[in-house]
């Protein structure tokens, strides 16, 4: 590198700026800009999804499902379809983003401990809010199977069961 060539494109860069100072400022306040802009006013968080349910089974154990949904900051419980067709005419309408059907033996599998499944239905016509919003599902979801998996152990007997991460919180507020 040639330090006159480097001097030279300095000096010349200097009476651009000594001649249009507004330039500089620019060159300056854009980013700021930009960076406080996609720092505060852009965010990819989803809030308040829409949601219907079409829960079949009308049960304590569904209800603590729909609560734990309706609870998130991330859900908005619309109402309740009674069919497979209110529930797809909402989602065309916009009326709803998402819906959540829960069959009719969700409890009577959920209090035996085996697997069951609901159904989760999304208008991913934004293929951006559809992925948040199976993705805050699936957690709600995971969350609800967990506490239920604990408290059906914790029917069976024993030492009551926690899950690892309020055992280490509890393990270290003590050491503290």
């Amino acid at each position: 590198m040639n330090v006159r060539r480097v001097l030279a494109i300095a000096r010349k860069e200097s009476l651009h700026v000594a001649r249009d100072p507004r330039s500089l400022i620019m060159a300056i306040f854009i980013p700021m800009l930009m960076l406080f802009l996609f720092g505060y006013a852009l965010t990819l968080d989803v809030d308040n999804v829409p949601l219907l349910v079409w829960d079949q089974n009308g049960t304590h154990a569904s209800r603590d499902l729909v609560s734990r949904f309706a609870g998130s900051r991330y859900f908005s419980l619309q109402g309740y379809a009674q069919s497979y067709e209110e529930l797809a005419h909402a989602l065309d309408a916009r009326d709803a983003l998402v819906g959540l059907v829960i069959p009719h033996d969700f409890a009577r599998w959920v209090e035996t401990g085996r697997t069951t499944e609901v159904q989760l239905l999304v208008d991913a016509s934004d293929a951006n809010t559809a992925t948040l919003a199976i993705g805050y599902a699936e957690a709600v979801t995971q969350n609800y199977s967990r506490d239920m998996a604990l408290e059906i152990a914790n029917r069976q007997g024993g030492s009551p069961l926690r899950t690892p991460l309020e055992s280490f919180i509890a393990t270290s507020s003590r050491a503290i």
